[in-house]
């Protein structure tokens, strides 16, 4: 189920919640239904004719080593008492292939299916493990962009984290293809893409095969150091063959709790209003029962 709440709840979403609960009663089921994580992460995948049916290959055993990877799963079972790991796979080529082939999963525990309602880790390995190609055509990569903002931006978790919603884009080039309005280049249109994650509070971080596919993504893909998140980063593989190693070591890096993940969300103008509202008076309250002890 997709939520029009989310937006709202986004950045100060515990205040949020608690105005919905004040002001609105049929908004307030829709926020139950929304869960908080620690984390949002969407993996989004370049299966253009450019990659192989053995790169690919190659490219999908190394998503499912990488997760079976002991410092991988450390990070992400760092995440369990925090609200766990919101993650899906899409993939894109000429444009991006809808639904996403592995739909959002709630990860919160490492082998055993339901711990709070959740799934666990090694079945999504496993699903990763069988993930079919959707495709193989041109490279659009704004199209897988803009495909996974609008899948973090719609799905049903929300995380209050500054840096907790982050899409990683894996591509062996530098575009074709584009997809904006105009007349625009494949560069100038990543960028309005990476733009509109900005706004989002999202974070991009890359994974290119070949210096070409890195240099494309640090310039016009990355997310730039902002006032709302941290920066971006780009990991570079130059072969297929070290792909494993390369998503990895980002896994590592851009999943859990990393350096600069301190830095606050924004809470919205309603929400911080109710919450330091509902603050005051129960400080109110506490003063009060005080006297009356005294």
């Amino acid at each position: 189920m997709r939520t029009t709440l989310k937006p709202l709840l986004r950045g100060g979403a515990a205040a949020a919640a608690l105005a919905i609960t004040l002001f609105g009663g049929a908004q307030q089921a829709k926020a139950v239904a929304t869960i908080e994580v620690f984390q949002e992460l969407f993996l989004s995948l370049d299966v253009s004719g450019s990659i192989s049916d053995p790169n690919f290959t190659l490219y999908k055993n190394g998503y499912v080593n990488a997760f079976n990877n002991a410092a991988v799963q450390a990070k992400i079972a760092d995440t369990f008492d925090k609200g766990g790991l919101a993650i899906a796979v899409g993939q894109w080529s000429t444009t991006a292939f809808s639904p996403p082939v592995i739909d959002w999963k709630h990860i919160t525990d490492l082998t055993t299916n339901g711990v709070n309602g959740g799934t666990s880790l090694s079945s999504f390995i496993a699903a990763l493990s069988i993930m079919p190609r959707q495709g193989s055509s041109l490279t659009c990569v704004d199209c897988g962009m803009n495909a996974a903002i609008t899948e973090i931006n719609t799905n049903d978790y929300f995380t209050t984290r500054a840096n907790g919603r982050v899409i990683d884009i894996s591509t062996d080039g530098v575009g074709n293809v584009e997809a904006c309005q105009g007349n625009v280049s494949v560069a100038q249109c990543a960028q309005t893409r990476r733009a509109e994650a900005v706004a989002s509070n999202i974070i991009i971080n890359g994974l290119g095969v070949g210096a070409a596919a890195s240099g494309f993504l640090t310039a016009n893909v990355a997310t730039p150091l902002n006032g709302a998140t941290k920066a971006g980063f780009v990991e570079t593989a130059n072969t297929f063959d070290q792909f494993e190693a390369a998503i990895t070591n980002k896994l590592i890096r851009e999943v859990g709790q990393n350096p600069g993940d301190t830095v606050p969300g924004p809470l919205p103008l309603l929400g911080a209003a109710a919450a330091f509202g509902f603050s005051r008076k129960l400080r109110r309250r506490i003063n009060t029962a005080n006297l009356h002890q005294a």
